[in-house]
């Protein structure tokens, strides 16, 4: 006895049983309907594998038309939308990853167009989202990718203002006198959170260590004497 089979269906190929066969009594179903690819997927379990796939879904709009889509990563986010928005706490991540990988332009859209940002090494504030990235494409364009930046802890919570404690690596080792830390100020413009306000702190290279109390001490002591001193603060 022969059966022909396809991939997805038995068809009206098996010969009856003949009237002597033991097996007489056994009903054979001669024609089931065809599963498609999709459904098929569903009905053969994935065997020899413990890993996870993306799967596929199947769903069924207004009129009864079945589309086919793909489950999307909880972490894929859109804007526009209150509850899809990237966290306070992803933007930051991605403004750093963005510096990293040295493409600037990549994480302009995080950066509002009036953001102010502080790096207290230099004299002045960086204002407007131009000058910003300017500054951080000299920065990129003066270093090598070997140097990046390693983010030691973030503070998630807040979904206005994010903490930053971070250090440099080079090649996967601590640079020296390199840790510092930063404070974020973000809000919602145009269905995007973006930063508006940023300080660096950065570790000096040069630790005075207890003489850092005595200049304060002392200018402390100027200001109580000489009260007129303190316009030039």
């Amino acid at each position: 006895m022969s059966i022909t089979t396809s991939p997805w269906s038995f068809f009206n190929s098996v010969p009856p049983l003949i009237p002597s066969s033991p097996y007489s009594s056994i009903k054979i179903v001669t024609s089931l309907t065809p599963l498609n690819p999709v459904e098929a997927s569903f009905a053969l379990p994935e065997l020899g594998s413990k890993r996870r796939r993306r799967r596929k879904w199947r769903a069924t709009d207004g009129g009864g038309e079945k589309q086919l889509g793909t489950v999307a990563s909880p972490a894929t986010k859109s804007f526009g939308d209150d509850n899809a928005v990237d966290s306070a706490s992803a933007v930051v991540r991605n403004f750093y990853g963005g510096i990293n990988a040295h493409d600037v332009d990549s994480v302009q859209y995080l950066i509002a167009d009036n953001c102010v940002y502080e790096d207290l090494v230099f004299p002045q504030p960086f204002v407007g989202r131009k000058e910003i990235l300017e500054f951080f494409k000299k920065f990129t364009n003066s270093t090598s990718k070997d140097l990046q930046f390693v983010i030691d802890d973030l503070s998630t919570e807040d979904s206005s203002s994010v903490g930053v404690i971070w250090h440099l690596e080079w090649k996967g080792k601590a640079f020296p006198f390199s840790k510092g830390c930063s404070f974020y100020r973000l809000e919602m413009i145009d269905g995007r959170r973006q930063i508006t306000y940023g300080r660096d702190c950065v570790e000096p290279a040069i630790k005075p260590g207890d003489a850092t109390l005595t200049v304060i001490r002392s200018v402390t002591w100027l200001l109580q004497q000489f009260p007129q001193l303190a316009k030039w603060l």
